[in-house]
């Protein structure tokens, strides 16, 4: 298996997409399918930028030409849509300042309990959210 093979089976897993879903979508059979995913067969270009769409993404991350994935930083129509009713059902509003700023006046700790940071698909760990949190506090005393 290539690394392209080991990335298709990758996405389609992030997505929570069965193999059969996706040939489906791809109006191919399963089996033609999994011989892609496998590497037994070949993406012809057609297949490949319908692949893209499916699994959101480009076909040049999809061939391994580029370990960067441009749709991890854009949402889809779908991710929006579902931002803006979460957004629409629970509102932010704040009783008073002292509120306002207990929200936003953290610990460490309490940082990465009540947010979820992403970089290149996947969240920051514990020890990556101190190395940024030390960063950002070397870069002030720096200016």
């Amino acid at each position: 298996m290539t690394n392209t093979d080991s990335r298709i089976r990758r996405l389609r897993k992030e997505r929570k997409l069965s193999g059969i879903k996706v040939a489906e979508l791809l109006n191919i059979t399963p089996q033609y399918y999994y011989d892609i995913e496998r590497g037994e067969r070949r993406l012809t270009a057609d297949i490949a930028a319908k692949l893209a769409d499916v699994l959101h993404t480009t076909v040049d991350y999809l061939l391994g030409k580029t370990d960067i994935n441009l749709y991890d930083w854009i949402t889809s129509p779908a991710e929006e849509t579902e931002e803006y009713l979460k957004a629409k059902e629970t509102p932010t509003q704040y009783n008073t300042e002292k509120e306002f700023i207990s929200r936003i006046d953290l610990s460490d700790e309490e940082l990465m309990k009540q947010y979820k940071v992403m970089v290149d698909g996947r969240e920051l760990t514990e020890k990556e959210w101190k190395k940024l949190l030390a960063f950002v506090r070397m870069e002030r005393e720096l200016d």
